[in-house]
């Protein structure tokens, strides 16, 4: 029968609806799960059981239960509450507490690689630990660990797949109706493949980018 070229092309502008919203909640995602990574290493690196025990519970949970359940979990548990989320904030929330847990470690492997001389340095000239930590330490940090967050950011979008199971309108999700309708997986799940595959090609060169405008601070 062969490859109907047609059928791709046709689909292309729902699929890249479907793709503009797999990259909106990803980078969402991102960005809320790496403010809680960094409050989570600084539990981690804070020396008080009181936050780091709770810390650790929470990150080995994660670790421990798949990515699936966690997404019914957030969608379904939280309506026993009275608390109804929409499917796309209920995936963000998802993906973001799971990038949390395994970000915590990168940044707090980040934290602990900054020679202890700097923040010692900085207290020599008044500057409270707090500040030293947002103005100095962190900074260096995030240049250090900008790989181990790429690679967090393309597992979690070709993770963000799995949202589709709660009914949004994701690229998969748009992938399945079209083939519902066409009868034809083959292609459409091929360009399905190839668009996750341009945008995480995007993101690799984008950060490799940004690693080489930032050399200068390793």
């Amino acid at each position: 029968m062969g490859i109907n070229i047609d059928l791709i092309v046709n689909s292309l502008p729902l699929l890249l609806k479907g793709a503009l919203v797999t990259l909106q909640m990803s980078l969402l995602a991102i960005f809320i799960g790496t403010i809680s990574g960094l409050i989570l290493a600084i539990f981690l690196i804070s020396g008080k059981i009181i936050f780091i025990g709770p810390t650790r519970v929470f990150i080995n949970l994660i670790r421990g239960i798949p990515f699936i359940i966690q997404i019914f979990i957030v969608y379904f548990s939280l309506s026993n509450f009275g608390i109804e989320i929409p499917a796309f904030a209920s995936g963000v929330i998802a993906m973001a507490l799971n990038t949390a847990a395994f970000q915590a470690d990168i940044i707090r492997a980040g934290i602990e690689s900054i020679p202890k001389g700097q923040q010692e340095a900085a207290f020599a000239l008044g500057i409270s630990k707090r500040q030293a930590m947002l103005r100095i330490i962190i900074p260096q940090v995030f240049v250090k660990i900008l790989p181990s967050i790429t690679n967090e950011l393309i597992t979690l979008l070709k993770n963000s797949s799995l949202v589709s199971v709660i009914a949004v309108v994701d690229l998969t999700r748009v992938g399945q109706q079209i083939v519902s309708t066409s009868y034809r997986p083959a292609e459409i799940y091929i360009a399905v493949a190839l668009l996750y595959f341009l945008m995480n090609l995007a993101i690799s060169q984008g950060s490799r980018y940004i690693e080489r405008k930032t050399a200068v601070y390793r």
